[in-house]
């Protein structure tokens, strides 16, 4: 019975996998490239999500990051993928100078195995998934928060995740497939943490344990809970400082990992959870001011290749996206924040959007010039 629905799953994506396979061409803010990415998110079950992807040109964003809910879209593998609303978003973005990363979590129950999920069958997914969108998708963000038991779907082990990284990785380089795969997604501890959650930078030094400086080119990090003002310094005992990230390079050349790059692909500014004092920041003028000085930070620093700040439209409510700020707001208002950004982007670009990924991000950002 197990080989028979191993042999049908094999099938299914065999008989969908028709078209040539596509190269990743150079972007902003992978390895190899100088120049630092810019990034938001678009929620595709959530409203003005073709909306929001029409500003994306607008900006100009390099990146957009895409959440696909895996057992959500293919619940069982006799069913076709339900992807009728991140068509919709692709559709839309299609010319507007932005790819996209997918974050892909929560695999459906015919994609695991005894040991845990089926690393080949996960490639046959995003080798179908780089067809569909042959011209879009250009990165994977695999399993965030692999550090938690929601994110790893079990209890968080790094022998096992490395094991699958690199499995599905080397699946897809047998396939002739380069789609780029982000490692980690790694998040700190709170409140909220399951009691077998692991400390994300003592879960990085198990990778790095597992070999990541040969087979994790991008690591990247996700801040859903942070308190203070962007320039708080970190420490060890302070998990919601934005400077954490500091943290997590220090550890990335403790294991001789220079050449490794850093995404933050998960950030939401304070909201008084942890801290009162942090009110203040739920009012839009002070949070575009926090989100202002938190991308002019983390610009400034060179091992940093995209950082995603905003979702450009509302976020689901009651998940990890719930406290993300929206560009576009559900009264299709825009967030002061939107100005700023794209002042922000525009003064780091060259002037002209066909001679994009722009100016390195050695050059210092002049001072933003629409400030609300």
């Amino acid at each position: 019975m197990k080989r028979s629905l191993q042999s049908g799953i094999v099938l299914f994506f065999l008989g969908l996998l028709l078209v040539p396979l596509q190269t990743i061409q150079a972007v902003r803010g992978v390895p190899g490239s100088p120049d630092f990415g810019y990034g938001a998110w678009i929620h595709p079950q959530s409203n003005l999500s073709a909306e929001s992807a029409q500003i994306v040109g607008e900006i100009p964003l390099d990146w957009v990051a895409i959440p696909l809910n895996w057992a959500e879209v293919m619940p069982e593998i006799s069913s076709a993928p339900a992807l009728d609303t991140v068509d919709v978003v692709m559709n839309e973005l299609n010319g507007r100078g932005a790819v996209v990363m997918l974050r892909l979590y929560n695999p459906p129950d015919w994609a695991r195995s005894e040991t845990g999920i089926n690393s080949d069958i996960t490639a046959q997914w995003l080798v179908w998934l780089s067809q569909r969108y042959p011209s879009l998708l250009r990165a994977v963000e695999l399993l965030p928060a692999a550090n938690t038991r929601q994110g790893w779907g079990n209890t968080p082990d790094p022998f096992q995740y490395a094991l699958f990284f690199q499995e599905v990785k080397a699946s897809l380089q047998a396939r002739g497939n380069d789609l780029l795969l982000v490692a980690g997604g790694l998040q700190p501890l709170n409140s909220h943490s399951d009691p077998e959650d692991w400390d994300d930078l003592a879960f990085l030094q198990a990778l790095y344990a597992q070999g990541a400086k040969q087979w994790m080119p991008i690591l990247s990090i996700q801040m859903p809970m942070l308190s203070g003002d962007p320039a708080r310094p970190a420490s060890a005992q302070d998990h919601f400082a934005l400077r954490r990230y500091e943290q997590t390079r220090q550890i990335m050349l403790a294991n001789d990992h220079a050449d490794g790059i850093l995404w933050v692909t998960l950030l939401t500014p304070p909201n008084g959870t942890i801290d009162s004092n942090d009110q203040k920041y739920t009012q839009s003028v002070q949070q575009a001011e926090w989100l202002k000085q938190a991308l002019i930070q983390m610009r400034s620093q060179l091992y940093m290749g995209v950082v995603f700040l905003p979702s450009l439209n509302p976020p689901p409510a009651g998940s990890v996206f719930g406290n993300q700020t929206a560009l576009l707001t559900e009264h299709k208002t825009l967030h002061p924040f939107y100005s700023t950004l794209q002042a922000i982007v525009q003064q780091t670009n060259p002037s002209s959007t066909s001679n994009r990924p722009g100016r390195p991000k050695t050059i210092p950002i002049p001072k933003c010039l629409h400030k609300k």
